[in-house]
């Protein structure tokens, strides 16, 4: 009677997973919530951005030309100023005195080749009547010859002292902004000390770095949109001047270089901008938002959502705008891709699509 109970009880043991395996294979899954969006035709245009400095327009350190003491200061900081003002005078006594002696040297010179000339004329009269000879009158042409140069010399340094004179008088090279006067009253200067730090920002360069496909795009006359976080919100309307050929040796980028009218005069060097240029004409293209695409295995991807399944597809990519991508293939038109929560998908999961 054991021995049957036992036998009866092992065959009851054995016979309990033999029936959960023949009982249907239906495990409970879990719906992966996502969000999607539309495949959609756009226009898109291909834009670079990049930080940038500003700096002014023009920019100079005028120096003093000549010697002299300081006897007139003419100009503040921050004063505007026109090309040609007079900014710092300078003693001018000896170099006024300099420019009369070289006045009368020019003269005098000029009265030497009169008589030279009238020399020379009155020989040619008495070689022709055999009165002199032929190297005496060789000797009156150069003395012509001398009285000439004489005379060149003369005008040369009377041209040397009217320009000491002038640079007497420090003028502006360009209209701008005095931003820092060296000089004061009764100082003395010599030729290439700093007199007045002058900057032109009525309008303004921005330098900004490009990677090496960007520079290859952008062309000079690109339009750029400038904004800059010391203005808040002001976006400025600007063109590309130039793109560097040869890259920065430090951070690899070419320099594009942008202007921009400073027409409120509220720009000022240092200043960071952010630079977004335009260089592709906009087209109507393909495009998903940017969100949804991501690389595995060396390739784009997304998760397309058919009939609450996702599927994993593979796509081309072409142009970024930044929140959309255009796709060239792997997408149709109308087609729903996930835009949030593809990180926990795999492929032939089902999904529960949450509305937007």
């Amino acid at each position: 009677m054991f021995f049957r109970a036992a036998s009866c009880l092992f065959f009851a043991v054995l016979s309990v997973p033999a029936a959960l395996a023949a009982e249907p294979d239906n495990p409970l899954q879990a719906l992966v919530r996502v969000r999607v969006a539309e495949v959609r035709q756009t226009e898109m245009a291909s834009f670079a951005t990049a930080s940038g400095v500003v700096e002014p327009f023009r920019r100079a350190t005028v120096a003093a030309e000549a010697s002299g003491r300081v006897v007139e200061r003419l100009v503040e900081p921050g004063q505007s100023v026109n090309a040609g003002q007079n900014m710092i005078t300078l003693d001018a006594e000896l170099a006024q005195i300099a420019r009369r002696q070289a006045a009368a040297r020019k003269r005098t010179a000029q009265v030497n080749l009169s008589e030279a000339r009238s020399e020379l004329a009155r020989g040619q009269n008495l070689r022709q009547r055999q009165f002199i000879s032929e190297d005496t009158l060789e000797t009156l042409r150069f003395a012509v010859q001398r009285a000439e140069a004489g005379l060149r010399e003369a005008e040369a340094a009377l041209m040397s002292a009217e320009r000491t004179l002038r640079d007497a008088t420090v003028r502006a090279p360009f209209d701008g902004t005095a931003e820092v006067v060296h000089a004061q009253v009764g100082d003395f200067l010599n030729p290439g000390m700093p007199v007045v730090s002058l900057v032109d920002f009525s309008r303004a360069r921005v330098r900004a770095g490009l990677t090496a496909r960007e520079a290859a795009e952008v062309v000079a006359g690109s339009a750029a949109t400038v904004s800059l976080e010391a203005l808040g919100s002001v976006r400025l309307e600007g063109a590309v001047r130039s793109v560097a050929r040869i890259s920065d040796p430090t951070s690899g980028t070419y320099a594009a270089e942008i202007w921009i009218d400073n027409a409120e005069n509220r720009l000022r060097e240092g200043m960071l901008a952010n630079v977004r240029v335009d260089f592709v004409t906009p087209t109507t293209s393909v495009a998903v938002p940017s969100i949804s695409v991501f690389r595995r295995d060396g390739t784009m991807k997304v998760f397309v959502v058919e009939d609450d399944v996702s599927r994993l597809r593979t796509i081309e990519t072409g142009r970024s705008s930044g929140a959309l991508v255009e796709v060239l293939s792997g997408l149709k038109l109308g087609e729903r891709v996930v835009v949030d929560g593809q990180f926990a998908l795999r492929d032939g999961a089902k999904v529960n699509v949450l509305e937007r």
